[in-house]
């Protein structure tokens, strides 16, 4: 339903109850700083299940990059607003509801001083995800969707409680 494999999603519920270990999925990802000035600071080849995607990241001129690419928050801020968008279009498909277009949208104010060493202030203070959903369904079904999503996406998990951060030297 609207590009949802809901037998997908039904199999993989069945396999995480009957084993949580069933759907826990490593991740490693690298990339590499780009010492010459003609190119975005860091790249990385990113693998998914049908390949690979370039991703490439530069710090707008302000912060020493040159803005030949999107800087590291905002594929962030687009990862977050995807994962909510994704999971909202997810539980859709799960109650049968479905959608004729979604949109999401990721709106915030960067503060760049703490990076810059000149204050202890937060680079972001807040989030917010807005989705745009053209359907059918009734106001009651699309806040039970919007609770559901905001329930269970990981990225808004991940945004909303703090994870432990462990940085090395190799």
């Amino acid at each position: 339903m609207h590009n949802v494999n809901t037998d997908a999603v039904a199999a993989t519920a069945a396999a995480a109850a009957a084993s949580p270990e069933a759907v826990l999925q490593p991740v490693v990802l690298s990339g590499e700083w780009q010492v010459s000035d003609s190119e975005p600071q860091f790249t990385a080849m990113i693998p998914y299940p049908g390949g690979q995607v370039e991703f490439r990241c530069d710090f707008p001129a302000p912060m020493g990059g040159g803005g030949r690419a999107p800087n590291p928050l905002a594929y962030c801020m687009w990862g977050g607003v995807a994962c909510y968008a994704m999971s909202f279009a997810l539980e859709a498909a799960r109650e049968g509801v479905p959608l004729r277009a979604l949109r999401g949208e990721v709106s915030t104010t960067v503060d760049m001083s703490r990076a810059l060493g000149v204050s202890d202030r937060p680079p972001v203070e807040k989030l917010t995800w807005t989705l745009h959903v053209d359907c059918d369904a009734d106001p009651a079904t699309l806040d039970r969707l919007k609770s559901l999503a905001d329930d269970r996406c990981p990225g808004a998990y991940c945004i909303s409680n703090p994870i432990p951060l462990e940085t090395r030297l190799g």
